[in-house]
């Protein structure tokens, strides 16, 4: 009977530890908990930069929406003009050194050489004009 008592004085200690943590590890994930806890404080700091984003760009609609504003970008982006103004266009002089002219710089492109009349036929009914271009 005394190893009886024994050994249930040392099996109550070691199941209340067991059963500690058990309840440590399954019933209470702290360290979850404290992730997760970390998780939602960043997520909500991105959330709020979202919406403060947000109201600043529909203050931005709304401020597009008004005749003026839709006038400066006609005028800025596009060059328009009202009714009996004149629009200039200044360019500045190219630098020395560079052959920049007003005029727009072409292109030499390859001529392929033709086989003749038969080759093209046999292009054409091959495909091979439709894949070469």
């Amino acid at each position: 009977m005394v190893a009886v008592r024994k050994r249930r004085g040392l099996l109550i200690p070691l199941f209340l530890v067991v059963l500690l943590l058990v309840a440590a590890v399954d019933v209470f994930p702290v360290r979850q908990l404290i992730s997760q806890n970390r998780e939602r404080q960043v997520v909500e700091a991105r959330l709020a930069e979202i919406q403060a984003e947000n109201a600043q760009l529909e203050r931005e609609i709304e401020a597009l929406h008004s005749p003026s504003a839709i006038e400066r970008i006609a005028r800025a982006d596009f060059g328009y003009v009202r009714p009996g103004e004149v629009s200039y266009v200044v360019l500045e002089p190219a630098e020395e050194g560079t052959e920049e002219s007003g005029m727009v710089e072409t292109a030499t492109v390859p001529v392929p050489e033709s086989g003749g009349f038969w080759e093209a036929v046999w292009d054409y009914l091959t495909g091979r004009d439709v894949i070469d271009g």
